[in-house]
């Protein structure tokens, strides 16, 4: 028994708002997956896909989009959603259309109804599964190798930093290539200009998240223990930095490690070129 056929392609019903959501036709299409991971909100489960083909009047839809489906409990608890879809491979499916309204005229999201078949392709599909894993890089003397994420649509480097590794990420639109140059730039006067903001953001961090590390020490410690207040200062030195993201705009995302002060939570700095720094935050 194949695992895409009717009896193990399994899922939940579709709720009130999917029935509203996705077109009542059911279509038969062919999909090419990217290389990302499914994931799942809640329990609504999907997969990206870079293009599909309308199998009743062979239109290709080059969107980017993605295959929608309600997981049971048991695949959502196994965590199994995560395998229902390889990577970069091709599925014929049955599918309801999700309905065009607005700016989504032209979409290319599809609930699934049931998985005909795996690996059956078509050359344009296969056109843009190769076009998609072409590498596309920045490099220069600065900063060295950067590598187009495609899926997330940033720019993927690192740097040396007393001997710490420092991921970098430049946010671009991929289909603009002027947005690459834009937040290159960027990204170099960050860097030029690292001493002084390492400093100020580290200051930044402390003055608004001091009190709430010693409240998490203090949740920490023993009935009996007293343990060593975490002040503004130590805070500043303990933190550590560790990637750093700047779009083309001049805004900016950086984060620093906790030092276990957050029990292993990272710091996310957020600001911008015009305005500064705006917030620092304990996140994940």
């Amino acid at each position: 028994m194949s695992f895409y056929d009717e009896n193990n392609f399994v899922q939940a019903e579709m709720t009130p708002e999917d029935e509203e959501r996705y077109d009542k036709e059911i279509r038969e299409i062919i999909v090419i997956t990217n290389d990302s991971s499914s994931a799942a909100v809640g329990k609504r489960a999907q997969t990206q896909i870079l293009a599909a083909i309308d199998v009743k009047t062979n239109e290709l839809n080059t969107l980017e989009g993605c295959l929608v489906w309600r997981t049971t409990e048991k695949e959502f608890q196994s965590r199994a959603f995560f395998k229902r879809f390889k990577k970069g491979t091709a599925y014929r499916v049955l599918v309801r259309k999700q309905i065009a309204e607005g700016a989504i005229r032209n979409n290319n999201q599809y609930y699934v109804i049931k998985v005909l078949a795996e690996g059956e392709t078509d050359d344009r599909l296969e056109n843009i599964l190769r076009e998609y894993r072409r590498e596309v890089v920045i490099e220069d003397e600065a900063l060295g190798k950067f590598v187009l994420n495609k899926d997330l649509e940033m720019f993927e480097g690192s740097m040396l930093r007393q001997g710490e590794k420092i991921s970098l990420y430049l946010e671009v639109e991929k289909e603009k290539p002027e947005t690459w140059n834009d937040a290159y730039d960027n990204l170099k006067r960050f860097v030029s200009e690292l001493e002084a903001r390492d400093a100020e953001m580290r200051r930044y961090s402390a003055q608004w998240l001091t009190d709430l590390a010693n409240d998490w020490l203090m949740d920490a410690a023993e009935e009996d223990e007293e343990p060593e207040e975490i002040t503004q200062q130590s805070f500043a030195e303990r933190i550590g930095l560790c990637e750093i993201s700047v779009d083309a705009e001049g805004g900016y995302t950086v984060f620093y490690s906790d030092d276990d002060m957050f029990w292993g939570h990272s710091i996310q700095v957020c600001g911008s070129f015009d305005e500064g720094i705006e917030s620092a935050e304990m996140v994940g």
